[in-house]
Formats: structure tokens, C-alpha cells, sequence
């Protein structure tokens, strides 16, 4: 709080920044007393009372932004654009009110209202992300809501003559992702940011990713030190040769993740797996 100031009248002046509006403005209270100590307590009174002022004009859109804004250095390339994704498609309702009067049925009929048309999961992460954004200016704010359960899917592995067929009519690129992912278990961003210098001998290090940021565009991305996704994976000799040699900073992959996606749906479609 600004201390108080002697004005030419002799009275003693204190003004108190309590946030900003709308559209960024501070929002400046002056409070004015025969003394020094009056006007000082006046300002300390008024803070306390009405410490949430400055967030009184926010909207719930204006807080995503401004959430979105603050995290991205500290967020990967993938989950800024899925923010921006929810942030163009999943608010237009609630994203006029002020946060300052959401409750928790607000957000409950937020959540119903997108299960009718979205997955649970992207129901729970469109929550998520507006309930971060409201606490970051209300962290008092508590909302006692459900989220649709989500669906458990059965994951079947291949069979060997379906992994055979595929890696037989598979172009040679895609061979090589068959192979990688069939034998080291990578994920497919994985296997596209994997260079020649990461091979030393049979061991492959593990430790960057291709991502979508969000432009749209393919990127590389080191894996932080402190993931389990860093690691070393030692594939067979066979493997090791059928990814060839190269300059140790060019890609072993030469496609993108989504064409691996795109050529590998193609080929399972083909050969009726």
C-alpha cells in the first residue's frame, strides 16, 4: 500500500491500487483524512474489505486468456494448443460471466451441457482448464461438481502374423516404425525425433518428441531430464540395421508422426487387419 502524502490543504492523502478492469486499467481508490495515521487506516480498512475488487470485471473467458498467456513458458507445445482448441470451441456461454460469481451449479451445467456433444475426457480437460483459471484469481473459489465417467477401452495387441503382415507391405519408412515401436515400445513422436547420434551400437536414447504447436506444425522437443519417457532401449541387432546409417543430426525417420499415422491406417485397412 502507498504511503499517505500531505496535500497543499493540509489534509493527508492515500491512494491504493486494487487490481485492474477490463481492459487492463488500474482501479485507483484515494482516501483523504486530517491526518497521516487516519488516512492510512481508512485505505488499510477499505483493502481488507474489499480485496476482491479487481477481479470484479473479469469474465471467465478473460481469465482463461489471461491463464493460458501466463502458463505457455512453462507448458508443452501440445497442451497449449489443446487450451487454445477448448478455449475457441467450449466457452461461449460461461465465458461472459464474471468469475466473481461463478457457482457451483454454473459449472455443473457447463459440464452436462458439453457431455451432450463432447468425450468425457475432453468434458473433464475443458473443466480443468476453466477451474485453474478461475482459482488463479479466486483461489478461495471451491466448486463441488461431477464429471462424466469416462469410458475404459480394451486395447488388443496384434498377433505375430498380423505384425508380420505389416511390416512385410510396409514402405520402408514406415518399416522402420513398425519395427521401433514393435521392439522398443516407443510412441510414434518418439520414433520421428529420434536422430543417428542417438544410436550407439544396439542402444537407442529416448529422450526427445516430435509435437503439434500451435501453429499446426511439427516441432522438436526434448523430453525434460526428470521424465520416465528419458530413457536408453536396446533393440535387436536386426532393428539396428535396418535403420542404415546417416549424419549424426539427421532424423532416422524422415516422415512426420501424422504420416506415420496416416500410412499405417492406409496399410491395416488394406490388409483387412
Amino acid at each position: 500500500m502507498s504511503k499517505a502524502h500531505k496535500l497543499p490543504s493540509g489534509s493527508w492523502r492515500v491512494q491504493i491500487c486494487m487490481g485492474t478492469d477490463a481492459a487492463g486499467k488500474k482501479i485507483r481508490m484515494s482516501f483523504t483524512a486530517p491526518t497521516k495515521e487516519e488516512a492510512e487506516l481508512q485505505a488499510r480498512q477499505f483493502k481488507a474489505e474489499n480485496k476482491d475488487l479487481g477481479i470484479r470485471a473479469i469474465t471467465a473467458a478473460e481469465a482463461i486468456e489471461r491463464y493460458i498467456t501466463a502458463k505457455t513458458p512453462v507448458l508443452s507445445p501440445p497442451t497449449i494448443r489443446a487450451y487454445r482448441s477448448y478455449q475457441k470451441n467450449h466457452y461461449a456461454g460461461i465465458g461472459k460471466k464474471k468469475i466473481i460469481t461463478l457457482t457451483s451449479e454454473d459449472m455443473q451445467l457447463f459440464i452436462s451441457n458439453l457431455a451432450l456433444e463432447a468425450s468425457p475426457k475432453t468434458v473433464a480437460n475443458s473443466y480443468g482448464l476453466l477451474a485453474s483459471s478461475v482459482r488463479l484469481f479466486c483461489p478461495d473459489k471451491v466448486f463441488n461438481v461431477s464429471l462424466p465417467r469416462r469410458n475404459t477401452k480394451r486395447r488388443i495387441s496384434p498377433s505375430d502374423g498380423a505384425v508380420r503382415a505389416l511390416f512385410q507391405n510396409a514402405d520402408s519408412e514406415l518399416r522402420k516404425c513398425i519395427a521401433i515401436s514393435a521392439f522398443g515400445s516407443l510412441r510414434r513422436g518418439e520414433i520421428c525425433a529420434l536422430r543417428f547420434r542417438d544410436i550407439s551400437g544396439n542402444i537407442v536414447s529416448v529422450h526427445a518428441d516430435m509435437v503439434m504447436d500451435e501453429a499446426g506444425e511439427w516441432i522438436y522437443k526434448d523430453i525434460p531430464k526428470t521424465s520416465e519417457s528419458n530413457r536408453a532401449v536396446r533393440l535387436p541387432q536386426e532393428v539396428i540395421e535396418l535403420l542404415g546409417f546417416g549424419a549424426p543430426d539427421d532424423y532416422v525417420i524422415s516422415i512426420s508422426p501424422s504420416r506415420v499415422s496416416d500410412r499405417f491406417i492406409k496399410l491395416r485397412k488394406r490388409l483387412g487387419l
